[in-house]
Protein backbone atom coordinates (compact mmCIF):
# COMPACT_ATOMS: atom_id res chain seq x y z
CA UNK A 1 0.00 0.00 0.00
CA UNK A 2 2.86 2.35 0.86
CA UNK A 3 4.49 1.76 -2.57
CA UNK A 4 1.17 2.50 -4.26
CA UNK A 5 0.84 5.83 -2.40
CA UNK A 6 4.45 6.67 -3.20
CA UNK A 7 3.81 5.94 -6.91
CA UNK A 8 0.74 8.20 -6.90
CA UNK A 9 2.76 10.96 -5.20
CA UNK A 10 5.51 10.73 -7.84
CA UNK A 11 2.95 10.83 -10.68
CA UNK A 12 1.21 13.81 -9.06
CA UNK A 13 4.53 15.65 -8.73
CA UNK A 14 5.38 14.91 -12.37
CA UNK A 15 1.98 16.17 -13.53
CA UNK A 16 2.44 19.38 -11.52
CA UNK A 17 5.94 19.88 -12.97
CA UNK A 18 4.64 19.29 -16.52
CA UNK A 19 1.80 21.77 -15.97
CA UNK A 20 4.28 24.38 -14.70
CA UNK A 21 6.54 23.81 -17.72
CA UNK A 22 3.58 24.10 -20.10
CA UNK A 23 2.48 27.36 -18.45
CA UNK A 24 6.00 28.80 -18.65
CA UNK A 25 6.27 27.89 -22.33
CA UNK A 26 2.81 29.34 -22.97
CA UNK A 27 3.71 32.66 -21.33
CA UNK A 28 7.03 32.78 -23.17
CA UNK A 29 5.50 32.09 -26.61
CA UNK A 30 2.38 34.31 -26.49
CA UNK A 31 4.29 37.64 -26.36
CA UNK A 32 6.47 36.47 -29.25
CA UNK A 33 3.38 35.74 -31.35
CA UNK A 34 2.20 39.31 -30.71
CA UNK A 35 5.63 40.66 -31.67
CA UNK A 36 5.49 38.62 -34.86
CA UNK A 37 2.08 40.11 -35.70
CA UNK A 38 3.42 43.65 -35.34
CA UNK A 39 6.57 42.78 -37.27
CA UNK A 40 4.41 41.61 -40.19
CA UNK A 41 2.40 44.84 -40.06
CA UNK A 42 5.57 46.96 -40.09
CA UNK A 43 6.91 44.93 -43.02
CA UNK A 44 3.62 45.38 -44.91
CA UNK A 45 3.73 49.16 -44.45
CA UNK A 46 7.36 49.26 -45.60
CA UNK A 47 6.52 47.12 -48.64
CA UNK A 48 3.51 49.31 -49.52
CA UNK A 49 5.61 52.45 -49.07
CA UNK A 50 8.24 51.09 -51.45
CA UNK A 51 5.57 50.22 -54.04
CA UNK A 52 4.06 53.72 -53.75
CA UNK A 53 7.44 55.40 -54.16
CA UNK A 54 8.33 53.27 -57.15
CA UNK A 55 5.00 54.03 -58.85
CA UNK A 56 5.33 57.75 -58.07
CA UNK A 57 8.77 57.89 -59.68
CA UNK A 58 7.61 55.95 -62.73
CA UNK A 59 4.64 58.29 -63.09
CA UNK A 60 6.94 61.30 -62.76
CA UNK A 61 9.24 59.94 -65.48
CA UNK A 62 6.25 59.73 -67.85
CA UNK A 63 4.59 63.04 -66.99
CA UNK A 64 7.14 65.38 -65.42
CA UNK A 65 4.89 65.87 -62.38
CA UNK A 66 3.53 63.85 -59.49
CA UNK A 67 -0.12 62.72 -59.24
CA UNK A 68 -2.50 64.42 -56.82
CA UNK A 69 -2.93 61.43 -54.50
CA UNK A 70 -4.44 63.72 -51.85
CA UNK A 71 -7.34 64.64 -54.17
CA UNK A 72 -10.66 63.76 -52.47
CA UNK A 73 -11.69 60.23 -53.45
CA UNK A 74 -8.37 59.34 -55.11
CA UNK A 75 -7.30 57.01 -52.29
CA UNK A 76 -10.22 54.68 -53.08
CA UNK A 77 -10.37 55.24 -56.86
CA UNK A 78 -7.05 56.02 -58.50
CA UNK A 79 -8.78 56.11 -61.90
CA UNK A 80 -9.96 59.65 -61.17
CA UNK A 81 -6.32 60.68 -61.63
CA UNK A 82 -6.15 59.32 -65.21
CA UNK A 83 -5.48 61.89 -67.89
CA UNK A 84 -4.50 62.12 -71.54
CA UNK A 85 -1.24 63.92 -72.34
CA UNK A 86 -0.58 66.23 -75.30
CA UNK A 87 0.39 63.23 -77.47
CA UNK A 88 -2.95 61.55 -76.79
CA UNK A 89 -1.51 58.91 -74.43
CA UNK A 90 -3.59 57.93 -71.43
CA UNK A 91 -1.48 58.13 -68.28
CA UNK A 92 -2.90 56.15 -65.39
CA UNK A 93 -1.34 56.05 -61.94
CA UNK A 94 -3.59 53.05 -61.19
CA UNK A 95 -2.02 51.12 -64.08
CA UNK A 96 1.50 52.07 -63.01
CA UNK A 97 0.80 51.23 -59.36
CA UNK A 98 -1.06 48.07 -60.41
CA UNK A 99 -3.84 48.80 -57.92
CA UNK A 100 -7.05 50.78 -58.13
CA UNK A 101 -6.74 52.20 -54.63
CA UNK A 102 -3.96 53.19 -52.28
CA UNK A 103 -2.82 50.48 -49.87
CA UNK A 104 -3.69 51.30 -46.25
CA UNK A 105 -1.34 51.58 -43.33
CA UNK A 106 -1.94 48.66 -40.98
CA UNK A 107 -4.07 48.88 -37.84
CA UNK A 108 -2.42 48.92 -34.41
CA UNK A 109 -3.28 50.05 -30.89
CA UNK A 110 -5.67 53.03 -31.27
CA UNK A 111 -4.86 53.23 -35.01
CA UNK A 112 -7.21 51.98 -37.72
CA UNK A 113 -6.51 50.89 -41.27
CA UNK A 114 -6.38 54.03 -43.37
CA UNK A 115 -5.43 54.66 -46.97
CA UNK A 116 -6.06 58.42 -47.04
CA UNK A 117 -3.28 60.60 -48.37
CA UNK A 118 -2.60 63.95 -46.72
CA UNK A 119 -0.80 66.77 -48.55
CA UNK A 120 1.92 67.54 -46.04
CA UNK A 121 5.59 68.43 -46.39
CA UNK A 122 6.36 68.28 -42.66
CA UNK A 123 6.68 64.55 -42.21
CA UNK A 124 7.24 64.89 -38.46
CA UNK A 125 3.72 66.35 -38.23
CA UNK A 126 1.57 63.26 -37.63
CA UNK A 127 -2.18 63.87 -37.46
CA UNK A 128 -3.05 60.59 -35.71
CA UNK A 129 -5.29 59.32 -38.53
CA UNK A 130 -2.72 56.94 -40.06
CA UNK A 131 -2.65 56.77 -43.87
CA UNK A 132 0.10 58.57 -45.78
CA UNK A 133 1.78 62.01 -45.73
CA UNK A 134 2.67 63.12 -49.26
CA UNK A 135 4.26 66.34 -50.48
CA UNK A 136 2.04 67.02 -53.47
CA UNK A 137 2.09 70.82 -53.14
CA UNK A 138 5.88 70.93 -53.21
CA UNK A 139 5.96 68.39 -56.08
CA UNK A 140 8.81 66.49 -54.42
CA UNK A 141 7.06 63.13 -54.65
CA UNK A 142 8.13 62.40 -51.09
CA UNK A 143 5.74 60.13 -49.21
CA UNK A 144 5.85 58.64 -45.71
CA UNK A 145 3.52 56.63 -43.50
CA UNK A 146 1.47 59.00 -41.32
CA UNK A 147 2.29 56.99 -38.20
CA UNK A 148 3.80 57.81 -34.83
CA UNK A 149 7.32 56.49 -34.27
CA UNK A 150 7.33 52.92 -32.96
CA UNK A 151 3.69 52.31 -33.92
CA UNK A 152 4.34 48.60 -34.46
CA UNK A 153 6.89 48.28 -31.62
CA UNK A 154 9.76 47.86 -34.08
CA UNK A 155 11.62 51.07 -33.23
CA UNK A 156 10.80 52.60 -36.64
CA UNK A 157 10.42 56.37 -37.06
CA UNK A 158 7.99 56.44 -39.98
CA UNK A 159 8.69 60.10 -40.76
CA UNK A 160 12.22 59.05 -41.72
CA UNK A 161 11.43 55.87 -43.63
Amino acid sequence: MENKNRGIAIITELVIIIIIIVLLVFYAVIPNVSDLKYMRKAEAVQRDLKELRTALEEYYQLTGKYPELSKPGACDNLRILDYVDEKGRKISFADIYKKNKIAPTQAADKIYYNNRVFDNNDFKKINGLAGWNYDYSGQTGEIHANLQPNTYFQGVDWSEQ
